[in-house]
């Protein structure tokens, strides 16, 4: 005899609401949900700034018959997103059983990032002038220093500062292949109003990672400075 666990999931202490997130699919609200402890460890080489934090989600089935599939998101009522990594039929007590990663820089992705996209015009001298626009607006982010080097324009001496920005989620359509957004018709701009060139863009290659794009800081004027003529020519 199979026990029926959903009619006493009611009685349990701590529950709360879920939002199941599967892409291409409507929303869904599952009413009642129980969770462990997260398990807090660092993710990346980042002094700490880039974190996993490990729970496990268990639900009635009914809420839910169809089995989710891997990398869907579970959203809790506080808004923090949960990757399903791996989930668990629980024939016995008709529960699904789901063991969930949430991604988080410094609790939270402590900056903003605003998408920018180029539109080239020529001018009346027959030069291309970009006019920059924005894509994508608020997306949780968090910029990490990585390297800073010294280049040279006639006598100018210039540093050249590397950022690895971790991103809460794919900025891009999966369609679009990442070649061409490290050209340089693609900039960032943090919450502070700085403005970098992306060189290169990862993707997540596992449903538990995060998006990665490699900067560079333009330091002088707007995104035609002088740092940026360098990078573009010198093609990193």
């Amino acid at each position: 005899m199979t026990f029926d666990f959903t009619l006493n999931f009611d009685m349990l202490d701590n529950l709360t609401s879920l939002t199941l997130r599967v892409t291409g699919q409507t929303d869904t609200t599952i009413p009642k949900a129980i969770n462990s402890p997260a398990d807090w460890s660092e993710a990346e080489k980042a002094a700490g700034n880039v974190l996993a934090g490990d729970r496990t989600w268990t639900w009635p089935i009914v809420a839910t018959p169809t089995q989710p599939a891997l990398g869907s998101i579970l959203v809790d009522v506080d808004g923090n997103l949960w990757t399903i990594l791996s989930l668990t039929k629980q024939p016995i007590v008709n529960t699904w059983s789901a063991r969930c990663r949430n991604l988080l820089v410094v609790y939270g992705l402590n900056n903003l990032a605003t998408v920018l996209k180029a539109t080239y015009r020529t001018s009346a001298s027959g030069e291309a002038v970009a006019t920059w626009a924005t894509l994508i607006a608020g997306v949780a982010a968090h910029f990490q220093p990585e390297s800073t080097d010294t280049q040279l324009l006639a006598d100018a001496e210039w540093s050249k500062a590397t950022y690895n920005v971790y991103l809460g989620s794919d900025i891009f359509s999966t369609s679009t292949p990442e070649a061409s957004l490290a050209s340089a018709d693609y900039r960032l701009v943090d919450s502070t109003g700085r403005h970098y060139r992306i060189t290169q863009y990862q993707r997540a290659d596992r449903i538990d990672a995060l998006p990665i794009a490699v900067c560079v800081l333009i330091t002088e004027g707007s995104e035609g400075g002088a740092i940026d003529r360098i990078s573009s020519s010198s093609g990193s």
